[in-house]
């Protein structure tokens, strides 16, 4: 009888090695960082798939640009590389595993909970059974 919990349980286990796996390569993808040009070459943005930005500005003619052109360019040039860090890791946008590993685990512990307690029910029924079998005969 408790083979299949221990069955449930590893199974459960497994799904949250899966997570954690999971986890670790979005956090390998995070640190990858791409690159993309912005206002005709003068702008070079990088930014990672966790978020991280840096924005350079590699030709001096930049600070010359109206505010509004450059924070245009600016700005669809950071757009323009967290897409590009997406689709370099796969990603079509950020997944929480965080909060898909929280709530496997949860399920993990509800489930080997559940089965514990029915176990038991049934181990209890099964001695009534056998009581009562030996009543009837007797044997009691």
């Amino acid at each position: 009888m408790n083979t299949e919990s221990n069955g449930i349980a590893d199974a459960l286990a497994k799904a949250m090695q899966v997570v954690n796996d999971g986890k670790q390569a979005q956090e390998a993808a995070g640190n990858q960082t791409v690159e993309v040009e912005a206002a005709e070459g003068m702008i070079r943005v990088s930014a990672t798939l966790a978020g991280k930005v840096k924005v350079d500005l590699v030709d001096p003619r930049a600070v010359r640009l109206s505010k509004e052109y450059l924070s245009e360019e600016i700005t669809n040039g950071v757009n323009a590389a967290l897409d590009a860090a997406r689709e370099q890791a796969g990603m079509p946008g950020a997944v929480d595993l965080a909060a898909l590993s929280e709530k496997v685990e949860e399920i993990q512990q509800q489930s080997v909970r559940q089965l514990g307690s029915f176990m038991n029910s049934l181990a209890e029924s099964h001695t009534k059974i056998v009581q009562t079998a030996a009543q009837a005969k007797g044997l009691d």
